[in-house]
């Protein structure tokens, strides 16, 4: 891959912040411009800075974030002013990144973004001399879990909670146990991987309900099903058919008539989407403890792949939905992959990417994976950066939010 191939792609993605409820307070938005080169890479912060305010002017918030706060990064010169933020005073935080350096020219910039109305979040903050001033005007406060001790995470803690006005975010939780740990520290807002992971291990047989799900989702998953069992299986489940019936009459499909019946949903939405729908449906149902944007990244995923899967020949479109679909099944289920995969029949490329992401559609899937976690340099060297990701990645969202709204309306 040239140089000259690189100054095409711009890159974006989006992690979610959840609150204490665990429902998605905002979203950090992560840009790259990927016309810098593998060396440069991680020097990119002002072509970064461009690259979001012409993208914000392009694409429009509301169609990234909707209506939540959307956490982005800048540099010096736009914190100092020298640079213009055309944006939102009440839905955008800007970050100030610990490598940014804090001198007066940049505390009077911050000083007077704030009385703007703007609101500032610390990233990775390290209580030093010099940063100590900028948590008056902070609203946010980031720490990174996994560069900190117990030890020095409590004592952070501790002296953040003498400012009163600030929300506490825990960043980089990468496991349940360390989501507990922040939660009982008092961080208000936490972002990481850690709803990516099952929370506990079942034994095949510590649940009744979790063995019926499963053994329905294989039921359904299975090739030798045809189509009047998968009917007679989705009507014998009474909140799974109104819910799939309840999707399929949205507004987004347009039908002309109401569709009435588990049959013509399945004429019309085709046997394998029918198939998806109603395995994701049943596990999201057990899903309690887990927060909607679990099943709404879930869905982005899915999107994505079929998406994606058209500049990969050889690779069929419903199986890359179909892995990007269950790629987070394990962690809806608190179950590991390899026993959820033991009870539902799926091909053998499927199930190589699900469990070792093996294969042309492990592959994709990811691709898809490091677009979400924005680890654009993977992307850059591993793939084809002459794809449009960020159109497919919005449209991904778009799709992924109005289904997750059927699927969850009550």
């Amino acid at each position: 891959m040239t140089a000259k191939d690189h100054t095409k792609a711009t890159f974006i993605g989006r992690q979610p912040i959840y609150d204490r409820a665990l429902n998605v307070f905002g979203y950090e938005l992560l840009y790259r411009d990927n016309g810098l080169n593998a060396a440069n890479f991680a020097d990119g912060d002002l072509a970064t800075s461009q690259v979001i305010v012409n993208t914000f002017m392009e694409i429009g918030l509301e169609r990234l974030v909707g209506s939540r706060p959307a956490f982005i990064n800048i540099t010096h010169d736009f914190f100092s002013g020298e640079r213009p933020l055309p944006m939102s005073t009440e839905q955008v935080v800007f970050e100030l990144l610990e490598t940014v350096q804090v001198d007066p020219t940049l505390l009077d910039g911050v000083r007077k973004l704030v009385a703007k109305g703007y609101r500032i979040a610390l990233d990775d903050f390290i209580p030093t001399p010099q940063r100590m001033p900028l948590l008056e005007l902070a609203s946010f406060v980031k720490l990174d879990v996994q560069a900190l001790s117990e030890k020095q995470l409590a004592a952070i803690v501790s002296e953040l909670r003498k400012y009163n006005k600030l929300g506490l975010v825990a960043e980089k939780v990468e496991t349940h146990d360390e989501y507990a740990r922040c939660r009982e520290l008092g961080f208000d807002y936490f972002q990481g991987y850690f709803f990516s992971y099952p929370d506990v291990i079942h034994a095949p047989t510590a649940s009744t309900n979790r063995a019926v799900v499963v053994n329905l989702i294989g039921k359904l998953q299975d090739p030798d099903t045809d189509v009047r069992e998968l009917e007679k299986t989705i009507a014998h489940d009474v909140v799974l058919s109104y819910r799939l019936l309840r999707y399929i009459n949205c507004a987004t499909f347009g039908m002309r008539r109401e569709v009435d019946s588990i049959q013509q949903a399945v004429m019309l939405l085709g046997l394998d989407a029918v198939r998806n729908w109603a395995s994701l449906i049943l596990a999201s149902r057990l899903a309690h403890n887990k927060p909607r944007e679990l099943t709404t990244i879930a869905l982005i995923r899915a999107r994505m792949c079929a998406l994606l899967s058209v500049t990969r020949p050889g690779i069929d479109s419903q199986q890359a939905f179909t892995v990007g679909l269950f790629s987070l099944l394990d962690a809806l289920l608190d179950t590991r992959m390899e026993e959820l995969l033991d009870h539902v029949p799926l091909a053998g490329p499927i199930k190589f990417a699900l469990l070792n992401h093996e294969g042309e559609l492990g592959e994709l899937l990811d691709i898809v994976i490091h677009l979400e976690r924005g680890e654009w340099q993977v992307i850059a060297e591993q793939s084809d950066i002459t794809v449009d990701y960020n159109n497919a990645y919005l449209a991904a969202i778009n799709w992924a939010e109005a289904t997750a709204d059927q699927m969850y309306a009550a």
